[in-house]
């Protein structure tokens, strides 16, 4: 079933347009273009571009030139594809290709509804239902763990956190002894997916990552049979025992790069939010005092799935402004099947086209002060998200929406009632708040966010 790219999508056999010449802009410097300058605050630069330019302009990225768009107009345009012009594969191929063959952002069309309908039973709500004990008693024992009252790198411990969670709730596995080598894997299975240099040679990122990849792969593949026959409710029981139209199950090979791109895409970007999170949190003791006192209205210790909903606003408003200023995915990358038109412009087939998520998540014409933490900003009063569909979009749109969308919004606030219901969290230096954030591959403070957790 799941056949050989080239076969399936002729398009991917042509070259890359690299004539921009209509477009406004410029390349920067030689074979490494902007890249930096977007690593370095990729805010900044697009914004600063928008402003130049327009909406529309040209820019070099990862060897690559792009036809780069800020708009929720754009966003709509080219998440909904209704016109299917857009190649998500050919986009995203040449860039993460290696790492994640096979899994839902490197397919197109009919394949990828075809796909994703392997996922879909996994994260249907009944299924989330099973996931937050799990979820719950993970959470708590880590918060009896961790130092109270002396600094603590919230970042490495979140993210440690979260990977105890994505084994007992995707793969339904405690790592106990495997934990170390699963986890140095990962991190470099992670690093090398989002390496700016794309060689595969001793000593590079890009090498650790796929040596990483072979060694989740191995961990993965191994592990199906049993699943397949098994009662399991963790994620990978269920996609090992789904079947497609035909009603035959899944390969080994299709289970095992879905599983891969998943862990992935939800213990990183879930990792940044909830980092982010604390972040802005510990810098706005104001509103996390009121969010403390809307959580201890609760007659429950342990969140239930429907405390996780929307039945807790500003825990659901924290959640969406933090992803409003520091989205998981700065953009979307695509290439062109045919030509089209895309803001007044005339684009050539097999052209790179980006939309920025971070940069329509800034506009002055729509955000009040944008730069300020303002989670109110989405409240019923106020609703800023609420003046086009695709102005809040961390977590893409059309087809290629994240999947796991309701997971990750579950996960961030079972970790959030938890902790600041009983907990303060502070800053351990002055003006940390200042500090120098990173933007790749995940978004996080460079200082790995010290802290002090008390109890409130």
């Amino acid at each position: 079933m799941n056949s050989a790219a080239n076969n399936i999508n002729p398009y991917m056999n042509e070259s890359t347009n690299r004539d921009l010449s209509m477009i406004p802009g410029d390349y920067g410097l030689p074979l490494i273009g902007h890249t930096f300058a977007f690593i370095d605050d990729n805010v900044a630069w697009v914004l600063k571009n928008y402003q130049q330019y327009g909406p529309v302009f040209k820019q070099a990225l990862a060897f690559q030139r792009v036809v780069a768009t800020v708009g929720p107009d754009f966003l709509r345009q080219v998440t909904l594809d209704q016109d299917k012009v857009f190649s998500s594969q050919a986009g995203w191929e040449g860039m993460v290709g290696e790492f994640f063959q096979g899994s839902l952002i490197v397919q197109d069309f009919e394949e990828h509804r075809m796909q994703r309908k392997l996922m879909q039973t996994a994260f249907k709500a009944e299924s989330l239902h099973g996931y937050i004990d799990h979820m719950n008693r993970l959470v708590q024992s880590a918060l009896l763990e961790w130092p109270k009252n002396e600094p603590m790198l919230f970042y490495p411990a979140v993210k440690s956190l979260l990977l105890d969670i994505a084994a007992k709730v995707f793969l339904g596995a405690q790592l106990e002894d495997e934990g170390p080598r699963i986890n140095k894997a990962f991190v470099d299975f992670a690093n090398g997916a989002t390496s700016i240099v794309k060689k595969d040679w001793p000593g590079l990122g890009y090498h650790k990552g796929l040596k990483g990849r072979a060694i989740l792969d191995q961990f993965i593949r191994q592990r199906i049979d049993e699943k397949r026959h098994g009662n399991g409710t963790d994620m990978f029981s269920h996609f090992c025992r789904e079947t497609n139209e035909d009603g035959d199950y899944y390969s080994d090979q299709e289970i095992t790069d879905h599983m891969l791109f998943l862990l992935f895409a939800a213990h990183d970007t879930t990792t940044s939010a909830l980092t982010m999170a604390m972040h802005q949190l510990a810098g706005h003791q104001d509103w996390q005092a009121e969010l403390r006192e809307t959580l201890n209205a609760i007659d429950a210790e342990t969140p239930t799935f429907d405390h996780l909903g929307s039945n807790i606003p500003e825990l659901d408003y924290t959640f969406k402004e933090t992803l409003r200023i520091y989205p998981p995915v700065p953009g979307v990358i695509r290439r062109t099947i045919r030509a089209c038109e895309i803001g007044g412009y005339e684009i050539p087939a097999h052209t790179m086209v980006s939309t920025s998520i971070s940069g329509v998540h800034y506009l002055e014409e729509y955000w009040s002060k944008p730069f300020h933490f303002d989670p109110m900003r989405f409240s019923e009063t106020r609703q800023e998200h609420k003046q086009h569909k695709f102005l809040w979009a961390p977590f893409g749109g059309g087809g290629h929406k994240c999947i796991g969308l309701h997971f990750a919004d579950m996960l961030f606030k079972c970790l959030m009632f938890n902790l600041i219901k009983h907990h303060r969290v502070q800053y351990v230096r002055d003006r940390q708040s200042a500090g120098k954030i990173l933007y790749v591959p995940f978004t996080r403070p460079k200082d790995n966010l010290p802290l002090v957790i008390s109890k409130a």
